[in-house]
């Protein structure tokens, strides 16, 4: 059950890892999110567009309202809607 949820969508710039045959590649890019604080990670919802890649994503960071994140992607579902939920467990 969420704690606690910040409703407005902000720009939110992340940075994440992605596993190809040829090794991992760091990408980033820019989205609109919300960010969902549950016990004990974080859920990050994306509007579209977020990158094509991101759901197979394994590790991702970002920043909202000047604290840090970053954590293994639990899972990453695409809502009927359009937008990203991602679960994340948070990493120190």
């Amino acid at each position: 059950m969420p704690d606690a949820t910040d409703a407005t969508l902000q720009p939110v710039n992340i940075q994440y890892l992605h596993d190809t045959l040829f090794g991992v590649n760091t990408l980033a890019s820019e989205c609109m999110g919300q960010l969902v604080r549950t016990a004990p990670g974080v859920q990050l919802r994306l509007a579209p567009p977020w990158p094509k890649l991101l759901p197979k994503a394994h590790w991702i960071s970002f920043e909202w309202n000047g604290q840090a994140y970053r954590g293994v992607v639990q899972e990453a579902e695409s809502l009927t809607n359009g937008d990203l939920l991602m679960d994340i467990e948070p990493q120190p």
